[in-house]
């Protein structure tokens, strides 16, 4: 009795899959029923533009980098400018573990934009291994400031928007030079 159970058991699960309609295919027609196809239908051909000239996705990925990274180390200068040091020279009162965070913050924003740099001159050699890298440590310095931010249990609006902001344009980065290092 059970394995009659199974077989009905499959019998009902495949028939209730088979009537799912699928997307996969569009079975709709193109042409209307009512005109015929023959020889004397005149087929007019698409006119032939001319194709637009691409330029090299290599050509284009030291370009998209560096304009990304300089303003993203322009932009993390600025914040390390206007809210990590307006932080730490508050003369609000500060606990210690939130201070050490900011202290932390603004170093490890500053390797970050080292490795921009790095990473800028990297893909200006065509290097994508080495840029790779450098992004991904720039990356990382992103994460050791959220994660101390996050530690401090406080909600910092202006730290959270940032570090969103700047781990896109890294991430974007990164996935353009390591395509252009697989790519190779």
């Amino acid at each position: 009795m059970a394995p009659l159970t199974k077989i009905t058991f499959l019998v009902i699960a495949i028939s209730f899959f088979l009537t799912i309609p699928s997307n996969a295919f569009d079975y709709t027609l193109k042409v209307a029923l009512s005109t015929p196809i023959t020889p004397k239908t005149p087929i007019i051909p698409k006119p032939k533009l001319p194709a637009p000239k691409v330029v090299a996705v290599s050509q284009n990925v030291p370009a998209f980098v560096k304009a990304s990274l300089v303003s993203t180390m322009a932009k993390t200068q600025d914040f390390i400018k206007n809210v990590i040091d307006k932080r730490l020279a508050s003369s609000a009162p500060i606990d210690h573990y939130k201070k050490d965070c900011f202290k932390t913050c603004k170093e490890v924003y500053e390797d970050a934009i080292d490795s921009m740099k790095k990473a800028t001159q990297d893909v200006k050699e065509l290097n994508y291994y080495k840029a790779n890298m450098d992004i991904g440590a720039s990356y990382t310095y992103l994460d050791t400031c959220r994660d101390c931010i996050v530690d401090t249990k406080d909600n910092e609006p202006a730290f959270e928007q940032f570090d969103r902001w700047a781990k896109a344009i890294a991430s974007d980065c990164l996935s353009k030079v390591s395509k252009e290092y697989y790519k190779n």
